[in-house]
């Protein structure tokens, strides 16, 4: 018997991913895929609707719980970060990452309402993941919160951070952090 299959393009829409997401995830190993004779991705489509369907229950889990990405390289400033979390908001669901790249792809499976982030980070820095965020539909309204211990010209050789995003200078106060997440 035959499995049903699905191009890369149906189940980025089935997802509400892009498909350069579902080829990271097609490469990570998240979704079994192979390719063509012609050079084509075709997906396992039970595997598909099965992520369809946890991210739904996971959605549905996590139904009015506010949920919050942390993507910090150093443990001792993402435990502080965390620390001060606990505090301000409680009741939210913190995931910590130490790398860009899988923070982006955690995203684009379930999209935080908060996303954290130090701009120094290794392979795929802050700003670069924050632009591969807006270009999302799905993610490009997620509210954000830079953080960084650079500053001038160190800072500068990242490029210019996005309008609207406020940047906030390492060690992180609770009431620094706490205005940046009420829009103060």
């Amino acid at each position: 018997m035959q499995r049903k299959t699905i191009t890369t393009a149906q189940a980025a829409e089935r997802l509400g991913v892009s498909p350069q997401t579902i080829q990271k995830w097609v490469d990570a190993g998240h979704l079994p895929a192979w390719k063509t004779m012609g050079g084509h991705r075709r997906l396992d489509a039970e595997a598909v609707e099965r992520m369809v369907a946890e991210r739904r229950s996971r959605i549905e889990a996590a139904d009015g719980v506010e949920s919050i990405m942390l993507v910090e390289d150093d443990p001792v400033t993402a435990a502080l970060i965390e620390s001060h979390l606990s505090e301000l908001r409680p009741e939210a669901r913190l995931r910590v990452f130490s790398d860009g790249f899988t923070a982006l792809l955690d995203a684009g499976r379930e999209v935080p309402d908060w996303l954290i982030t130090d701009i120094d980070l290794p392979g795929l820095d802050g700003l670069q993941m924050i632009r591969k965020l807006r270009e999302n539909p799905a993610t490009q309204k997620m509210r954000i919160v830079l953080a960084t211990s650079h500053s001038g010209a160190s800072l500068e050789r990242f490029g210019p951070v996005p309008e609207g995003i406020p940047l906030l200078f390492k060690p992180l106060t609770p009431e620094a952090l706490a205005a940046a997440l009420t829009g103060e």
